[in-house]
């Protein structure tokens, strides 16, 4: 079978799935199942096996399963970062929330960050790819997605440490007063609206997705517990759901962090918040 019919084929299977991008999509999976772009190789013919596996790929797009699992891999800035079941795929609105840390850290001489709830540590390396003297701790409690933070890590080369630990007492663990910035995209969906998620985000695991308190439960733990291990000036960096910038701020001003910056994603949603201890 030529490509430029295979393409269409999948195509037609891929564009069933409202949530999917099919043209897009297809072409990632050409690319990565031949290991050459679509527009290379449009008039060759594709083996039968290969044919099979992509139209099989195209229907589990179909079904909704995440492209970037079938992938494996992701892009997130200028880093492919390894993916799969059992770790949050990196979106490019937290690419947003990162750059919010960024500019928190840009004054900073060898910061100490501390990046909770970790995943594939997309945060924590990125992190660490834009500010090489900067001391990164990721932790992740996990072990599905531990592994692929430790895969990672190796797979960049940057020095992040990882840990696996539970955000719930690893504070513990620490000095007060140690750190320049805790950043995290905690688990922040509400059980109540499991129901109304995309197929896609329903692959992905559920200890990373949902938390109690109406999705609300690790801001208000993070920043009541791990304040003490900021230094005066430091700052707490959290992505959230787009409708909790209120409650997210209200948690942050009531242990007395002050807000220097409100985080608008790509798609002009709120996402996320930069807080300084000013006490």
């Amino acid at each position: 079978m030529v490509t430029r019919d295979i393409f269409r084929q999948m195509t037609d299977i891929i564009s069933q799935n409202p949530q999917s991008d099919a043209r897009f999509e297809a072409d990632q999976l050409i690319q990565f199942v031949t290991g050459k772009k679509r527009i290379e190789i449009m008039s060759d013919d594709v083996d039968n096996a290969a044919a099979q596996k992509l139209l099989e790929y195209a229907q589990m797009r179909k079904d909704g399963y995440p492209l970037q699992y079938i992938i494996g891999r992701w892009q997130f800035f200028d880093m492919e970062l390894f993916v799969g079941e059992g770790v949050l795929v990196p979106r490019q609105d937290t690419e947003t929330v990162c750059e919010g840390a960024f500019r928190a850290l840009e004054k900073m001489h060898s910061p100490q960050v501390l990046d909770l709830c970790s995943g594939s540590g997309c945060i924590a390396l990125a992190i660490k790819r834009f500010f090489p003297a900067s001391q990164v701790t990721a932790v992740e409690k996990s072990a599905e997605a531990f592994a692929y933070l430790e895969k990672n890590i190796a797979h960049t080369g940057f020095g992040v440490k990882a840990v696996q630990g539970d955000v719930f007492g690893f504070e513990q663990t620490l000095p007060h007063n140690s750190l320049d910035l805790v950043i995290s995209n905690p688990p922040y969906i509400d059980f109540a609206v499991a129901d109304t998620l995309q197929t896609e985000v329903k692959h992905e695991p559920q200890m990373a997705l949902f938390a109690d308190n109406n999705g609300l439960l690790f801001y208000s733990y993070i920043t009541q517990n791990y304040k003490k291990l900021l230094r005066t000036g430091g700052f707490v960096v959290f992505e959230y759901g787009f409708d909790q910038q209120q409650q997210v701020r209200e948690i942050l001003r009531s242990e007395g962090f002050s807000i220097v910056e409100e985080i608008i994603d790509y798609g002009g949603n709120p996402r996320g918040v930069v807080a300084q201890k000013t006490e």
